[in-house]
């Protein structure tokens, strides 16, 4: 970081008014406010199975259970190769959940649940069909999991490019998981939170009344 020294007089000279009775907020904190309030939820094993060494968040390959954290992309390759045995060392346990709401329909857990194992978490989705969906789109639903109030905008385009999102590309934006077509996409929307959920529920009705438009006519009763 670049700090810049002011002669005295200088700094009084072009300081800014204020108010009386206001402090200030420096332009870093409010820069790192907005930026904080793009989150990429992440529930990362803390060492690499192949190497031993610490991970990299933003290094990983995506299984059948759920997202495996790496140190290097040379990993990748062998992880792919045994995925049980690497995701055993990357998760050495796992934490049984017992949840009452299904993170990836909303429902009321029932008679047709079934468990799903990802990234150490043992927990219940609705039924079979939920459980696809669960291992395909692991990272909203293990978001959801943790908070169960978080709200999928559920949208198919990139808020920022307009480019088709990418699997498992989200960050939450006031209580909404936003989806993206690729991490820097994310970075971006970190300038203007608001802009990048409201573009992306408006992508979301559009795709909605796009899709009502080409569903096929209801047959006339007893046609």
């Amino acid at each position: 970081m670049i700090h810049l020294q002011f002669v005295a007089g200088l700094a009084l000279a072009f300081a800014p008014i204020h108010p009386a009775n206001q402090t200030p907020v420096p332009a870093t904190t409010a820069a790192a406010e907005t930026a904080e309030a793009v989150q990429v939820p992440a529930f990362p094993n803390t060492t690499c199975p192949i190497m031993g060494k610490p991970i990299s968040t933003r290094l990983f390959t995506d299984t059948k259970y759920g997202r495996i954290y790496i140190c290097c992309k040379a990993c990748v390759k062998d992880i792919q190769a045994d995925v049980e045995h690497t995701y055993r060392t990357a998760y050495p346990t796992t934490e049984k959940l017992d949840n009452k709401v299904c993170p990836v329909t909303g429902e009321t857990i029932g008679k047709d649940a079934v468990r799903v194992e990802l990234q150490g978490r043992d927990f219940l989705v609705a039924n079979k069909d939920a459980g696809l969906v669960a291992i395909e789109d692991a990272q909203a639903t293990l978001a959801k999991l943790s908070d169960p109030k978080l709200i999928d905008v559920g949208n198919r385009t990139c808020p920022t490019t307009g480019e088709p999102i990418s699997r498992n590309t989200i960050a939450v934006i006031e209580g909404h998981i936003v989806r993206f077509a690729t991490a820097k996409a994310i970075e971006a929307a970190k300038a203007d939170p608001k802009a990048a959920l409201a573009k992306a529920r408006e992508l979301r009705a559009k795709e909605e009344r796009e899709r009502a438009e080409k569903a096929p006519a209801p047959k006339p009763a007893g046609g």
